[in-house]
């Protein structure tokens, strides 16, 4: 049986792992309704893999790992929650939002329970975790807020205060420090906004500190949760297994026009724990269902189905059941002297049909669907390492916001693997040309690092919000030619957008242009696009590809 504490909520003195379920299960629910109001702090006017909704969603992962325990140990169940947080981490802010509790489970390791100043040295864990997975730490972000929460849960718990004071006052102290990150990071002061992963670490503390004052099956009807049947420890080997109302887990993408709260509410009575996120052309499905037929029917009435995925998670409850949650060690080495190691594979992150068609004829074998709004989480990384043939990878994220989840993927896998750091798909696709499979690993590493150094990446895209960058006016709906991530031009016309944008990346030593058109482009304006590049720049060839990419309308190299 949970052991469940029965002492007053305002007098709580002791931690059990019904109450760190709760906190988990209760903090992913009640972030859910605010991911929107962290996105809105994104300050770039870019469309992007929004904060609130990675953090959310990594949330979501590690609330899906606590409704499988069915232990009495918190150390057990914060590790698994850490180790599903961090397989289902997407973008930075979800990543750094793993590590920190990755480190709270390293806290609370071989615990039963925990008292407020265990809880205070846990949460000074997650700090050092969290800043450890930030190569150059900036203050004014999610870390500063993470260090200045676990400072006043020291103090607090210092002084004898209950778990509940030890909480408020983390909170307290985390809010002052992220009213201070307008004036500490430039780009904030300039937006008049606050840290939008800061905000997300104190949403998420607010959550845990709320849901304790609820009982766990409350939270799950708040958040459409199911809890699996409960079954004592020293049964778990013979229990037969566990009945879930809804056991398969069922994804998709829906390609076409979606009304997306139309189709929220004819998915919301097949299932649980449901999500929807939409995004221009392309919608992402997410339900526990006991029923994906009538799932796949319900969202095949709103487009084409792509990259469905339905899971038994029955099957995956009980393989877990078989294993020891243990979130370190996570490294296998690889055998350095096997033949198959000499074997390698790319892995490219990419999105569109035409980007991912060209990965694949240049000789990636895995492509990863991700980019913008559509960040992969690490899960979808470890499993295309998985499938690759050899015991070597590498993998190409081919954008700044899936950097950090790539890097967490050697650690996660028996193989080999390197992650170079290619931030724009033109990048990805000059490092791919670059790859020999006549030279060694190391060898094949500095050649396409090198390659992808060399390609200037330019992109046409929308804005989303009006402000200024840089002293730049940017107005809502207009268009922005960015250079290597850094807004150059805006105005209404994208076609004298875009053109502004290749003279501007043009150099006297470059050949080639190459532009990609995206899926809202007609294919004759992007024909007379790269004819008048040609009619204006005579010096340089000039290729025009079919990329499909949502978002942006045009994504430039030039070499």
């Amino acid at each position: 049986m949970l052991i469940i504490s029965t002492t007053d909520y305002s007098n709580k003195e002791i931690l059990y792992a019904e109450d760190f379920k709760k906190m988990i299960i209760g903090a992913a629910y009640f972030f859910s309704r605010e991911k929107e109001t962290i996105n809105s702090l994104n300050v770039f006017p870019v469309p992007d893999g929004d904060t609130g909704t990675n953090m959310s969603m990594t949330l979501i992962a590690a609330a899906e790992g606590c409704l499988d325990y069915c232990g009495a140990s918190i150390g057990e169940l914060s590790a698994i929650a850490a180790r599903r947080a961090l397989m289902g981490a997407r973008g930075n802010s979800g990543v750094i939002l793993s590590q920190f509790l990755r480190g709270l489970a390293r806290g609370l390791r071989e615990k039963i329970s925990i008292s407020p100043a265990g809880l205070s040295k846990a949460f000074q864990y997650g700090v050092v975790y969290a800043y450890k997975a930030v190569s150059r730490p900036v203050e004014g972000t999610i870390l500063t807020v993470s260090r200045e929460m676990a400072r006043g849960a020291r103090a607090a718990a210092r002084n004898d205060h209950k778990l509940d004071r030890v909480l408020e006052e983390a909170i307290r102290s985390g809010r002052e420090a992220l009213d201070r990150t307008t004036e500490q990071l430039p780009v904030l002061k300039e937006a008049g906004v606050v840290d939008a992963g800061g905000m997300g670490l104190v949403v998420f503390l607010e959550g845990c500190r709320t849901s304790l004052r609820h009982s766990l099956g409350e939270i799950l009807e708040m958040g459409r949760l199911s809890l699996p049947a409960r079954e004592a420890p020293h049964q778990a080997k013979e229990a037969p297994p566990l009945q879930l109302p809804h056991p398969y887990c069922t994804e998709l993408l829906i390609k076409g026009d979606v009304d997306s709260a139309r189709l929220r509410s004819r998915l919301e009575p097949l299932g649980d724990s449901l999500l929807v996120v939409p995004d221009e052309q392309l919608t992402k499905i997410h339900i526990h269902t006991a029923v994906p037929d009538q799932v796949l029917k319900v969202c095949l009435a709103c487009g084409t189905l792509h990259d469905i995925k339905i899971e038994n998670m029955l099957d995956q409850h009980t393989q877990s059941m078989q294993k020891k949650a243990d979130i370190e060690p996570m490294v296998t080495l690889p055998a350095r002297d096997d033949t198959a190691a000499r074997r390698s594979g790319i892995i490219a992150v990419s999105f569109g049909e035409g980007f991912r068609d060209i990965f694949l004829n240049l000789g990636a074998e895995e492509v990863v669907f991700g980019g913008q709004t559509m960040n992969p989480k690490v899960e979808d990384l470890v499993a295309a390492v998985q499938n690759l043939s050899g015991s070597r990878g590498i993998i190409l994220p081919n954008n700044k916001n899936i950097i950090m989840v790539a890097q967490q993927v050697p650690g996660l896998t028996s193989k080999e693997v390197a992650v170079l750091q290619t931030r724009t798909l033109p990048q990805g696709l000059a490092a791919l040309i670059a790859y020999n499979r006549e030279l060694d690993f190391k060898e094949n590493l500095e050649r396409m690092q090198a390659a992808a150094g060399r390609v200037k990446s330019g992109e046409v895209t929308y804005a989303t919000r009006s402000t200024q960058v840089n002293g730049l006016p940017v107005n809502k709906g207009d268009c922005m030619g960015l250079q290597e991530g850094i807004i150059r031009f805006c105005g209404p016309d994208r076609q004298q957008v875009t053109l502004d944008l290749v003279a501007a990346m043009l150099g006297p030593e470059d050949e080639i242009v190459t532009v990609f058109y995206g899926r809202e482009v007609p294919e004759d304006e992007a024909a007379a696009l790269a004819r008048q590049i040609e009619k204006n720049h005579s010096q340089v060839e000039v290729e025009l590809k079919y990329g499909g990419q949502p978002i942006y309308y045009y994504i430039i190299a030039v070499e």
